[in-house]
């Protein structure tokens, strides 16, 4: 039995094993991987069979609400496998023939009809058909539009799937697919113009998927080309959507405060004076220059616009019921349950209407009789709520302690609603109701307990507790719903959460959570995948690192893939999630970039600091400017990158030979846009508050600090600042950018972002 290196946690003994060894090949072996391409290749060919033909091309449903089918790999990853794996095959096509990179999407000689030289050695060759694309096993290449009309349709496609999944990686596989980077203005004022006719989650939503492609799928100038656009057709568009000037100004504010577009943009807007293009620059400039204008952009469209909207939603639910228990208008209510836009949430109008009709019984005859009204109009479907009449029966046991009448008010409110004829004859309250002694009440404590538990430990971080707390519930038969609870709530958070919930489910196994409860328990989150996504729309993606990183960790087997495969319903989330989980686990170095899915891991403030000191020092050592860029990079924290620019400049003042260097590094991350001009800022004024202390030290500071704020200003790499009572999250003035100066940004989320919570 080989010795547990010293210091190495649980988690870390996979990783490394894999370190020791040197290896850098895919986790999966060749066994391994054909086994899920062919279970894959199976499910996909049951689906076809089976009357899937409702999907798109694409492999996804295009009708808005429809759940996402399983998506056949790209043409680059069905061809992976085929590959040299060094790279070096003399008959190897290069991706893209060699012309990758930031906004290419392909070769610039490359016309609409240009293709690979097709490899008579492939088994997917045709030589009845040399002029047709290469079709692999599991979809066939697609070509991108080329023609103007055909991505605009493409856009309104894409755009309809993102507002229901949310999904942003998506988005960008697509427009990468699609190969038109100079038609990428197009989906800007196609994102901008139909979230305008939306509400304000489309419109929070939009906002961020452009700030999210901005620099890596989105130039610039296609940016601003296509917010250009959008102010040049308001005159048009206030005809369907009569308050467009407005909502186009309040998306041009939050652009800026975004870092997708300059300040000067606006001011540079031509406009005639009356016009809605007027009204819409005079409109941004307002909100640009009031006070607070950073807190203010990134909650433009409401507090329940983001993209987690469950809590909000429920509060919203909550005020709608109140206000109609005081009103008693139903037209109303229906009014409001539709601007919530949130239809698969109904069941939560059934259940807390139910909850406050026991609770309050002077209000049970109004609140029935809105739900009998919701449901005759269709407002709720039927499914929605006997689902609302489920959840309420199922924890009937737990509202019985705040309302001792509930146990018998909720089987008269259900006859009373089966006899009206609006509830379904076949539920069953008694059924639904706990009774002492039961399994259910067993299972309702433990999921009661396991929640609390999980809490607390995201809270403290004390594992020691957990496995306490689990020893004295002493239900190994239900850990598993113990596994699905603890990465449920970790995607509903932050990465912290989730590094700290992959770390804990290494720790408990196999003591604590044996391999049969651990994958019952992933199968469970795979079937729920769906339910999922509702409340947080990255679930795919959130769920695929999970089970990739528990392969990895070894708290599930490899061959849990392809086991799970047919526990799963044809063409649901959960089979799309098994699939990104293997393609992962396929590439090169899979070990090592699954235990850094969460940012690396970075918990504390510490560990951060360490690490940008030792990017600083190694560069001072090598000027190598791009592997440093790439170091801060994989830090994934761009709303600290402060931090690196004050100790940039310290480093400066303790050694000043490498002050030159020091400002090429950070000239360079500046107008390569990996730091925000906002960061810059808050770096620089840090260094400024702080110099008093500083040239204890260093007594040169002050002075080299006066040089290297001027260098930097005139260099244009470090903007002035107007002086703002909002502090560093205010724009630069109209009319101070560089004129050669190109807004830099990183893939925000319009102020959202927030530091890990230990810091």
């Amino acid at each position: 039995m080989p010795q547990k290196p010293n210091g190495a946690a649980p988690h870390e003994l996979p990783l490394l094993v894999h370190q020791m060894k040197g290896e850098s090949q895919p986790f999966l072996n060749d066994v391994q991987r054909q086994a899920l391409d062919a279970a894959l290749a199976a499910k996909l060919s049951k689906l076809s069979a089976g009357g899937g033909g409702g999907s798109s091309s694409k492999g996804r449903l295009t009708g808005r609400g429809s759940k996402e089918l399983v998506r056949g790999p790209s043409k680059s990853e069905a061809t992976q496998d085929k590959k040299s794996r060094t790279g070096k095959s003399k008959d190897r096509v290069s991706k893209k023939d060699g012309a990758g990179g930031k906004y290419t999407w392909g070769g610039v000689m490359d016309g609409p009809d240009t293709r690979a030289e097709l490899d008579p050695r492939d088994p997917n060759y045709d030589s009845g058909d040399d002029g047709s694309p290469v079709e692999y096993s599991l979809q066939a290449a697609a070509h991108g539009p080329d023609t103007l009309p055909a991505f605009k349709q493409l856009a309104v496609e894409m755009l309809e799937e993102y507002f229901v999944s949310g999904d942003v990686g998506e988005v960008a596989r697509q427009l990468q697919d699609a190969g038109q980077p100079q038609f990428g203005w197009a989906l800007v004022k196609k994102a901008v113009t139909v979230a305008m006719d939306r509400h304000d989650k489309e419109r929070e939503m939009a906002s961020v998927l452009l700030s999210s492609l901005y620099g890596e799928v989105l130039a610039p100038e296609e940016v601003q080309k296509g917010f250009a656009d959008v102010v040049a057709a308001l005159d048009d568009l206030k005809l369907d959507v009569p308050g467009a000037a407005g909502v186009a100004a309040t998306f041009m504010a939050r652009a800026v405060v975004d870092d997708i577009l300059p300040p000067a943009f606006v001011s540079k807007l031509p406009a005639d004076e009356g016009s809605a293009a007027a009204e819409a620059k005079a409109g941004a400039e307002a909100q640009l220059k009031a006070r607070h204008v950073g807190e203010r952009a990134a909650r433009c469209w409401g507090a329940r616009a983001g993209l987690s909207p469950s809590e909000a939603t429920r509060a919203a639910i909550t005020q709608l019921l109140q206000e109609y228990t005081v009103s008693g208008d139903v037209g109303e209510a229906r009014v409001r349950l539709r601007e919530l836009a949130a239809p698969f949430f109904h069941h939560d109008v059934v259940k807390q209407a139910l909850l406050s009709a026991m609770q309050e019984p002077k209000q049970r005859s109004a609140l029935l009789a809105l739900l009998q009204q919701l449901v005759a109009s269709a407002d709720i479907p039927s499914s929605q709520l006997v689902k609302g009449f489920q959840r309420v029966a199922d924890n009937l046991e737990d509202t019985s302690l705040d309302n001792p009448r509930a146990t018998t008010d909720f089987p008269s409110i259900v006859s009373e609603a089966q006899a009206a004829g609006w509830l379904d004859s076949s539920f069953q309250a008694e059924a639904a109701t706990p009774t002492s002694g039961n399994t259910g009440s067993s299972v309702a404590a433990y999921k009661a307990a396991a929640g609390a538990t999980i809490d607390e430990y995201f809270a403290s971080g004390e594992a020691g507790e957990v496995v306490r707390r689990l020893v004295e519930l002493d239900e190994p038969a239900l850990a598993n719903m113990f596994v699905k609870q603890l990465v449920m709530r970790a995607m509903e958070r932050k990465s912290r959460e989730c590094e700290a919930a992959s770390v804990l489910l290494a720790a408990l196994h196999p003591k604590l959570i044996d391999p049969q409860q651990a994958s019952l328990g992933f199968t469970r989150l795979l079937a729920a995948a769906d339910d999922a996504s509702l409340d947080t729309p990255t679930a795919a993606h959130l769920l695929a690192l999970f089970v990739g990183r528990a392969v990895v960790d070894e708290v599930l087997p490899p061959a849990f893939l392809v086991a799970v495969l047919p526990a799963l319903q044809d063409g649901c989330l959960g089979v799309s999630v098994v699939h990104a989980a293997g393609a992962m686990l396929k590439a090169r170095h899979a070990a090592e970039r699954l235990q850094n899915a969460w940012h690396g891991g970075l918990s504390t403030i510490d560990q951060l600091r360490a690490s940008m000191q030792t990017t600083l020092a190694e560069f001072v050592s090598s000027h190598d400017e791009p592997e440093a860029a790439r170091s801060l990079a994989e830090l994934s924290t761009p709303h600290y990158h402060h931090e690196f620019v004050k100790r940039a400049l310290v480093m400066a003042f303790e050694t000043p030979a490498s002050a030159p260097a020091l400002l090429s590094l950070l000239a360079h991350l500046a107008h390569s846009s990996q730091v925000t001009q906002t960061q810059m800022r808050k770096g620089f004024t840090r260094v400024e508050t702080d110099l008093d202390d500083i040239k204890l030290d260093c007594p040169n500071a002050p002075k080299a600090f006066a040089e290297y704020k001027q260098q930097a200003e005139e260099a244009g790499w470090l903007w002035l600042q107007p002086d703002s009572e909002d502090g560093n999250d205010a724009p630069p003035a109209t009319g101070t950018t560089p004129a050669d100066a190109t807004t830099p940004a990183t893939a925000s989320s319009g102020g959202a972002t927030t530091a890990p919570a230990a810091l």
